[in-house]
């Protein structure tokens, strides 16, 4: 009798543990998928930079980048070798070609043939591209894309009064703020950064880069290096990302752009693409 009430206790139990093991199985796949939907992409946009004339290979990014999923571009500068009218429209019809949305600022490149001709840096630029500021939100996150790209004069008064204003509003407002620009107020290891060839440009530099601080920006963004690369910024608290240049010219690390994914719970990365 104390045998049979011994089996039937065993063979109860082992079905309570099953039970458990199932129903706690259930729950770790239920978490697991709870968790993937917290980190679902919620939205993806590409970065180019530097094509400087190699228009095949601008064009082939940007094909890459939409069959990527992208929702949209943005280009950080230097899109042509002298920034002449011809050179400019040129690779402002493979951004068309793209039919990607778009948002592009200048570089110090695409400056050159203005300036040589006395006129404002940015004539030609403006003239085929439009403006090379722009401050937009998608998804809750706040976009500044500033303009730095002349490095005698830097960014115009008026201009950082807006920019202070965009990202001092934007803290409240939504869940990220991300800057982009051509060139970094700052580099841990290179000396190629905003102000490099102006005291005066150097020291808006370190007013940029103070204010990303003071606001908390989560993410700064340039190209003009050549190189992709990650750091923080001199208070650890700003991830800033220099994109590797589109062209074939000065570049160790070979044709390349950046993706950035943001996930629904607002984590987001940064993807160096080579070009093929």
């Amino acid at each position: 009798m104390r045998k049979f009430v011994l089996l039937v206790f065993l063979i109860g139990l082992s079905i309570a543990l099953g039970f458990s093991w199932q129903k706690g199985k259930a729950k770790i796949e239920q978490n697991r998928e709870s968790s993937v939907l917290d980190k679902a992409p919620i939205l993806r946009f590409a970065l180019v930079a530097d094509s400087e004339d190699e228009n095949e290979l601008l064009k082939k990014a940007l094909s890459q980048a939409k069959g990527a999923g992208v929702n949209f571009v943005i280009g950080l500068g230097d899109f042509t070798s002298l920034g002449t009218l011809e050179q400019l429209s040129l690779a402002e019809e493979v951004f068309e070609h793209s039919q990607l949305t778009y948002f592009v600022t200048a570089g110090d490149h695409d400056l050159w043939d203005s300036r040589n001709r006395a006129d404002e840096a940015t004539t030609n630029f403006r003239q085929v591209f439009g403006q090379s500021s722009h401050f937009f939100e998608k998804q809750g996150i706040q976009f500044v894309i500033l303009d730095n790209s002349d490095i005698y004069s830097g960014i115009k008064d008026a201009e950082i009064s807006n920019i202070k204003f965009q990202i001092s509003n934007s803290s409240t407002q939504h869940k990220l703020t991300f800057v982009f620009a051509h060139k970094t107020p700052f580099h841990p290891q290179s000396e190629h950064v905003m102000g490099e060839n102006s005291e005066e440009v150097s020291a808006q530099a370190r007013k940029l880069m103070d204010l990303l601080q003071e606001k908390e920006v989560e993410g700064f963004f340039s190209g003009d290096l050549h190189f992709f690369a990650q750091f923080n910024s001199p208070d650890g608290n700003v991830k800033m990302t220099t994109i590797g240049a589109v062209n074939s010219a000065r570049n160790f690390q070979g044709p390349r752009f950046a993706i950035v994914t943001v996930y629904s719970d607002y984590s987001w990365e940064v993807e160096d693409v080579e070009i093929r």
